[in-house]
C-alpha cells in the first residue's frame, strides 16, 4: 500500500473533521475552517471517523468498526462534571462518547476536540444538530469521564466502553490506496461526500488545491488575498480513481463566494 505525503497542516486539520455517513451510529456534524500550508481557507466534508456496518450503507476501508462492551452509561449534569463509568472491560480499547447539549454553551472532550450550542442550535426539538459524538482512546486505569464546559451549560452524556479495530484500506487496480483517514495515514484516495453522493477524492487534489507552499509571511498573505471568498471544485471518483461521478467543492459555498475549478488555479501538482 502506499501512503500520500501532505501538508502537515491541512492533514492535521482534516484529521479533526468528523462526519458519520452510515445509519445506527453516532452521528455528528461540525462547520470546521482552517489555514492551509497555502493561506487559503477551506472547508472539508469527507468521510471519517467510527462506522457500523449495514448492507446499502457506504462504509469506506480504514474505517475504525466499534463493538460496544458492557452497558451504556447515561447521566445529565451542569457545568465541568465527571462521570463514573465502572471497571472497563479487559478488552475495552475506547470510550464512545455521545453528547447533547441542554442548553447554551460550550462542551469540551477529553482528547481535546469540542462543541458548541447556541440559541439557535436549541431552537428545535430534538437539536437540529443532534448529539456530538467522539472516540476516545482508553488510558489504563481509567474508569470515568470528564466533560468541561462553560459555566452553567447542561448537557447530557451517553458514554460506554468499545473495542475498536481499524479496518485496512482498499486497493485499486491501479495500486491505489482508498478508504478514510486514520492512524495509518492518508490513503491516495479520501473518501467523501458531497451532496449525498459519495465516492473518494484524490489526496493529490487535495494537497495541491492548499496552493505553494509559502517561503514568508508576506507570500502567505498574497496566496489568501488572491483566493479571498474563492472555493475550489475537484473530481469526486470511484474507488478506481479513474471515474468520474461528481465534483468536490474545498471549501464553504454561499451567494458570495465563487467556485473555481483546481485546474484554473494554475498550480503545477
Amino acid at each position: 500500500m502506499s501512503n500520500t505525503e501532505m501538508n502537515p497542516v491541512f492533514t492535521n486539520a482534516v484529521r479533526q473533521m468528523l462526519i458519520a455517513t452510515v445509519q445506527n451510529a453516532p452521528r455528528v456534524r461540525r462547520r470546521w475552517r482552517w489555514r492551509l500550508g497555502g493561506g487559503m481557507l477551506v472547508g472539508l466534508t469527507l468521510v471519517t471517523g467510527s462506522v457500523a456496518l449495514a448492507a446499502g450503507v457506504f462504509s469506506p476501508p480504514g474505517s475504525p468498526i466499534d463493538t460496544q462492551l458492557g452497558n451504556m452509561v447515561t447521566a445529565t449534569r451542569t457545568g465541568t462534571a465527571t462521570i463514573y463509568l465502572g471497571p472497563a472491560p479487559a478488552t475495552a480499547t475506547d470510550l464512545s462518547l455521545s453528547l447533547t447539549c441542554l442548553s447554551v454553551g460550550t462542551f469540551s472532550f477529553p482528547n481535546g476536540s469540542s462543541a458548541s450550542c447556541s440559541a439557535a442550535d436549541l431552537s428545535t426539538t430534538p437539536p437540529s444538530d443532534g448529539p456530538t459524538s467522539e472516540v476516545v482512546p482508553l488510558s489504563p486505569g481509567v474508569d470515568s469521564v470528564t466533560i468541561t464546559t462553560s459555566a452553567n451549560a447542561t448537557w447530557t452524556l451517553q458514554a460506554m466502553y468499545v473495542n475498536q479495530v481499524t479496518t485496512s484500506w482498499g486497493v485499486n487496480a491501479k495500486g491505489e490506496t482508498y478508504g478514510v483517514m486514520n492512524q495509518q495515514g492518508t490513503p491516495d484516495l479520501i473518501a467523501a461526500d458531497q451532496g449525498g453522493t459519495s465516492g473518494y477524492i484524490k489526496s493529490s487534489d487535495v494537497n495541491c488545491a492548499s496552493g505553494p507552499k509559502p517561503t514568508s509571511p508576506a507570500q502567505a498573505l498574497e496566496w489568501q488575498s488572491a483566493h479571498q471568498n474563492q472555493s475550489v471544485s475537484i473530481p469526486l471518483y470511484q474507488s478506481d480513481g479513474t471515474t468520474v461521478i461528481g465534483g468536490f467543492i474545498l471549501g464553504s459555498t454561499g451567494p458570495n463566494i465563487r467556485i473555481v475549478p483546481l485546474s484554473s488555479l494554475g498550480l503545477n501538482c
